[in-house]
């Protein structure tokens, strides 16, 4: 089989057509085909659609020769063969996110019969607790946007956008598919599920872990562990010590008490670049006109998505992340009296307001070179942004007025969604000297790029610090273990990935590597 690139129409019904044109074969010779990949190119007067369509032809080896052909690789998942080395009992799996709900479905598929220990609730439990926390500020710690079953995914806008090249990304994609998830991702260029979907999604999955002999604990922390001479031993929960010597570690980019328990028992931790900043909020149909132009109202394209960056003159890389089209701006904190917001999108992307983190690049130039001392950086900026917020309130500020230095005092055409209630403030007094440079010049630079970016009444909320974790937990390249053998760090909370498919991608590898290196055990 072959797989053609550039395949350009105006809809579906044409691409048989382009693909015998570009081929330069007879309708005969096409034996049958395949669309592996839709995405939209809107550069010039008229809207195409761009296919990567696989095809079973006639006489594949001429047709190879052809520009933008080339042999469909095997995206076949093939699973690990297991290992010779002893497992003391069935293998643990921390945390329930994206990394962690791959990784215990790889091993639940393999035999394995993982038991899964998630701090936070199931699904349904942990949507309630949430929803009261927007509702009226009432947190609850181990369970919220950052923890629970799903993980910081669960409540987001559900992307998959990745730019990895892994083949496992179609395994991924395949499974989600599997648990409810629409076949539409399969071939999108900007795939999503959506919050509302998603939380279904990860039921199905935990329920098809369960049914292959799987283990779930919900509200359920790893306090401690056991390890002699280099080897894990033993962990501990739920009051009692269990045997352990496989534990793959996916517990999310905010469970910092967690690292500083496996940090005390020698596990090599180290710190990492990071970002800060804030969720900038428009009106959707203002970034469907700027991104579409002519083509604002054409269904086939909106909600419009944006994706900026910026290198300022202090070096620091400023950027766009996880822009949610059509959604809202979320109370994320899972700490007392710390402020983080985050953004969401439901299914539908129906929602008045687009939003997007645009954030800072923040490293040891900022925080120094202790250990730790990043983490600390973030949680000093959340205790600060909640102090000048007041009991879990954004602070928010017009981009305009945060480029003038003053304080805000009414709302224009944008209005907030962020659910508990805003506190204007001058985010100047919030962030460092270096910060605000960058934000500054940012902003200036997409007002030119994108006229009405700032000035059409934009809002800023903050502060927007979790995007990913300030500290890696250090693994061999090859074996994926840590230095305490039988730990695998995965996933985002240990600095290795980024987002729901890349922290998929880093639970399947890290579970391979223990089914290679672990017989299977008579559990």
């Amino acid at each position: 089989m072959i797989r053609l690139f550039q395949v350009k129409c105006a809809n579906e019904n044409e691409i048989e057509a382009q693909i015998l044109k570009k081929l330069r074969i007879r309708k005969e010779d096409l034996l049958q085909w395949h669309v592996h990949r839709k995405s939209v190119d809107a550069r010039h007067q008229k809207v195409l659609f761009s296919y990567v369509v696989d095809c079973k032809v006639k006489n594949e080896k001429k047709i190879l020769k052809l520009k933008d052909v080339s042999l469909t690789p095997d995206e076949t998942y093939h699973p690990a063969m297991s290992g010779k080395h002893a497992l003391l009992a069935r293998p643990v799996v921390v945390g329930f996110g994206p990394a962690g709900m791959f990784a215990a479905l790889i091993l639940a598929q393999s035999g394995y019969k993982p038991i899964v220990l998630e701090r936070g609730s199931k699904v349904d439990v942990r949507k309630q607790k949430v929803e009261t926390f927007w509702e009226n500020g009432q947190l609850d710690e181990e369970c919220n946007v950052q923890f629970g079953e799903g993980g910081a995914g669960a409540f987001s806008d559900g992307k998959l956008t990745t730019r990895s090249k892994d083949s496992l990304c179609r395994k991924v994609l395949e499974e989600l598919v599997s648990f409810g998830a629409k076949s539409d991702i399969l071939i999108d260029q900007h795939p999503h599920i959506g919050t509302d979907a998603f939380l279904s999604i990860i039921r199905n999955c935990r329920e098809e872990i369960k049914r292959l002999g799987g283990t779930f604990c919900f509200d359920t922390k790893l306090e401690d562990i056991k390890v002699e001479n280099g080897t894990l031993k033993q962990i501990y929960f739920n009051q009692q010590w269990v045997d352990c010597n496989a534990l793959i570690l996916a517990t999310g980019h905010s469970a910092s008490d967690t690292i500083l328990m496996l940090h005390q028992h020698g596990i090599h931790v180290e710190n990492k670049p990071f970002a800060v900043g804030v969720r900038i909020e428009h009106k959707q149909k203002y970034i469907n006109e700027a991104m579409l132009h002519e083509y604002s109202q054409d269904e086939r394209l909106i909600p419009a998505r944006y994706q900026l960056t910026y290198t300022a003159s202090n070096s620091k890389g400023v950027y766009t992340f996880c822009m949610c089209p059509g959604g809202y701006v979320i109370p994320s904190s899972c700490q007392k009296d710390q402020l983080v917001v985050n953004g969401m999108s439901y299914a539908s992307r129906s929602g008045e307001n687009a939003n997007s983190a645009l954030l800072v690049q923040i490293n040891d130039s900022d925080y120094g070179n202790e250990l730790f001392a990043g983490l600390k950086y973030q949680e000093d900026l959340e205790k600060k942004a909640f102090e000048m917020g007041h009991d879990y309130k954004a602070c928010v500020q017009l981009a305009k007025d945060y480029l003038e230095n003053k304080i805000s005092n009414q709302f224009e055409s944008v209005l907030p969604t962020y659910s508990i209630g805003t506190t204007f403030c001058d985010l100047n007094d919030l962030f460092s000297k270096e910060v605000n440079l960058a934000l500054h010049e940012a902003l200036e630079h997409f007002e030119k790029k994108v006229p009405g970016f700032v000035s059409g009444g934009a809002i800023l909320s903050a502060v927007e610090s979790r995007s990913s974790s300030s500290v890696r937990l250090v693994r061999d390249k090859e074996s994926y273990v840590s230095n305490i053998q039988g730990i695998y760090p995965s996933g985002e909370g240990s600095g290795y990935a980024g987002g729901i498919m890349t922290s998929a991608i880093d639970g399947i590898r890290s579970a391979e590597h223990l089914i290679e290196y672990f017989a299977k055990g008579e559990f």
